[in-house]
């Protein structure tokens, strides 16, 4: 009785082996294999901003904003920020290199007949190369400004409109082009 099993566990001991790395084989085979640029890891640490002098009014404004920014905005994750007191109060970071949404910026005076832009209900100017935008139909405004490696803005743009259009309130003195 003992010799018949023996082939057996002969055959099994030399079985399990081989399927395993055989298995092993055929996994790495199919499995599609990781791209490099998967295998970056975005940099997402603290972003080095200008904190802009806000009264108390604005300040309040400029935190109901930021505390209800999105994590993402166009695809890109929010990055926390540092630049001084109140820095992620009134200043919004996303993606690397970051994108950076300031809210309290100097307000940008247009002719009525410059091109304007509405998304999700808020108007947005750029001058020429459109790295940054600017809300004008806001009481606080808000400049975004964008690293020339981003061509396309208006999903970030969008994105923060939804957030900007809920948050703060639109200024009694916009545009005739953002109507």
């Amino acid at each position: 009785m003992g010799k018949s099993r023996l082939p057996a566990v002969l055959a099994t001991a030399v079985a399990v082996p081989v399927a395993v790395v055989a298995g092993i084989v055929v996994f790495n085979a199919i499995a599609p294999e990781a791209e490099d640029a998967d295998l970056v890891q975005e940099d997402l640490s603290p972003v080095s901003v200008e904190v802009p002098a806000l009264g108390d009014e604005d300040a309040v404004v400029c935190l109901a904003l930021t505390a209800t920014a999105p994590e993402t905005a166009g695809g890109l994750e929010a990055r926390p920020v540092e630049g001084g007191e109140r820095a992620a109060e009134s200043v919004m970071a996303y993606g690397d290199p970051a994108v950076v949404a300031t809210c309290g910026a100097e307000p940008v005076a247009v002719e009525d007949t410059a091109a304007v832009y509405k998304l999700n209900g808020v108007c947005w100017f750029s001058e020429g190369d459109g790295a940054e935008w600017t809300t004008l139909d806001r009481q606080v405004p808000v400049a975004v400004g964008f690293p020339e490696e981003y061509e396309q803005p208006v999903d970030v743009l969008n994105d923060l409109s939804n957030v900007i259009g809920e948050k703060i309130p639109v200024a009694a003195d916009a545009p005739t082009g953002c109507a």
